[in-house]
């Protein structure tokens, strides 16, 4: 039974030597490579005196000195801090101090951001012979792997404590339900120091022996010719980013036979974009996921023409993961076709946040993770996503669920995106903006777009004001923005 990521690297890297296992631009690792990398990046953390359980930060664009630095840390049992690389120096310094690191795998860009005091290791990717027993292979499944932070949209960002079983669980999940295998070849275009870059993709495609082509950020148009030279087989991120790829002219003849299956994740999906994909591209297989940082990374999931049956759905609960419904405050209960706060157990659920033990109570009870997701679960078991309970809106009493007010006005032939807020309100407490992306060439008017809501809304569910924007603001894991969208100009 491998009980650690160290234990994990050194296995598949004897299975799979000489297979491919990272790709970024013109250099490429297979197995042995990567792991003789990590080798050495272990080598110099050891000679600076990090021991098993300390923490070591990783500040670095998505690539391949990000993976071979991620495994160099695993490999010295301590425990890695991924750090959003486009936090401010202050910002970068509250993760640093939070979590006690000291040392931070990084390169001369992201090094000129660290706080004083923080000790920049630049020269840390020499390969090195592998030692028969490294100091990783010793940690416990219990004990904390890696430390990513939320994102911070209540108060400051806390570090979610994912252990090597929380993760080792989760490589099972992207084995069985997204298909990695060897010779899978997965296109991380999505951040690495959030869950999705790290835990599914990378950390999944490489536990499955397959390989990671790495992008330092998303841009259509290079993701777009990576997918078809490399032969991608899997990608995922949000729905924009496949939106984006869409709009591309050189979509219509790209040869993306390789593609077998995009997993959406991240942020909600509009309930028209599957068919919409399914127009385009009728051969490719779409996913939808839910979940969290709190909970490793995939809760949910559902596929294909079950997916195209059910657009409105983020899936089924994956298999060892349990759900339940909170209403009012209530404890978690199997409640069918109720409304009220989702909640997840089981072994995905992470050891609650480094440092933080009154966080972590009111968040985790009870062996239950207490989401802040609103939604539903109907008779079949698929999961409805209404809102962040934080960002619901309640208008003179009412509650409007933000996700159900995007859905139907994307449903308008000019609206490419929108996305709902609540605004304060002197005589209703709040009341619902939305804010709309135009289709490219259209100018729908307000009078239209309230008038095609309330075809298919409450009138309290009507918002009472639009605008209208060139993009919608994201943060780097594409989740929309919404406190921005909610302030006045």
């Amino acid at each position: 039974m491998t009980n650690n990521l160290a234990e994990l690297l050194l296995e598949v890297a004897d299975e799979h030597a000489n297979r491919e296992a990272l790709v970024d631009g013109a250099r490429r690792l297979d197995y042995a490579a990567m792991l003789r990398h990590a080798a050495g990046a272990s080598a110099r953390l050891a000679a600076l005196g990090v021991e098993p359980g300390d923490r070591v930060a990783v500040l670095l664009p998505n690539g391949w000195r990000y993976a071979v630095g991620y495994f160099g840390i695993q490999l010295s049992g301590a425990i890695a801090v991924l750090v959003n690389n486009r936090l401010t120096t202050p910002e970068i310094e509250h993760v640093l101090s939070d979590s006690g690191a000291r040392f931070v795998l990084t390169d001369d860009e992201f090094a000129a951001r660290l706080p004083s005091g923080a000790i920049a290791i630049r020269d840390f990717a020499t390969p090195r012979e592998v030692p028969s027993a490294p100091p990783g292979i010793a940690r416990r499944c219990e004990d904390v792997a890696h430390l990513l932070y939320t994102s911070g949209t209540t108060g400051r960002p806390k570090g979610a404590m994912q252990t090597h079983a929380n993760l080792l669980f989760n490589a099972g999940t992207v084995r069985e339900r997204l298909g990695a295998a060897p010779g899978e070849r997965t296109l991380i275009a999505a951040p690495m120091f959030h869950a999705t870059g790290t835990v599914s993709q990378f950390i999944g495609f490489i536990a499955a022996g397959g390989c990671c082509v790495l992008i330092p950020a998303f841009r259509a148009e290079p993701v777009l010719e990576l997918l078809i030279a490399e032969r991608i087989t899997f990608f995922a991120g949000v729905a924009a980013m496949l939106r984006l790829l869409l709009s591309l002219e050189r979509m219509e003849t790209a040869d993306l036979s390789a593609l077998r299956l995009v997993v959406l994740g991240g942020s909600p999906v509009p309930e028209t974009f599957p068919a919409e994909v399914a127009k385009q591209l009728p051969d490719l297989v779409l996913a939808n996921v839910w979940g969290l940082t709190e909970a490793t990374s995939i809760v949910t999931y559902v596929e294909g023409q079950e997916y195209q049956d059910h657009p409105w759905s983020a899936g089924k609960a994956v298999s060892g993961v349990e759900l339940a419904i909170s209403v009012d405050g209530a404890p978690p209960r199997d409640l069918r076709d109720r409304i009220g706060e989702l909640c997840v157990r089981g072994p995905v659920v992470t050891a609650g946040y480094w440092g933080n033990p009154r966080a972590t109570d009111e968040t985790f009870v009870d062996g239950w993770l207490h989401t802040g997701d609103v939604g539903s679960i109907d008779a079949e078991g698929h999961v409805r996503v209404l809102d962040r309970l934080k960002d619901m809106i309640i208008r003179g009493g009412e509650n409007v669920y933000s996700l159900e007010v995007e859905n139907a006005l994307a449903t308008h032939p000019d609206v490419a995106e929108v996305a709902v807020v609540g605004v304060p309100d002197p005589l209703f407490d709040e009341r619902v903006r939305a804010v709309v992306v135009p289709r490219s060439g259209s100018t729908p008017t307000v009078e239209d777009l309230r008038a095609h809501a309330a075809k298919r809304l409450a009138d309290y569910k009507v918002p009472v004001e639009f605008r209208f924007v060139a993009e919608l603001p994201r943060n780097p894991s594409g989740k929309v923005l919404k406190r921005s969208l909610a302030a006045d100009d």
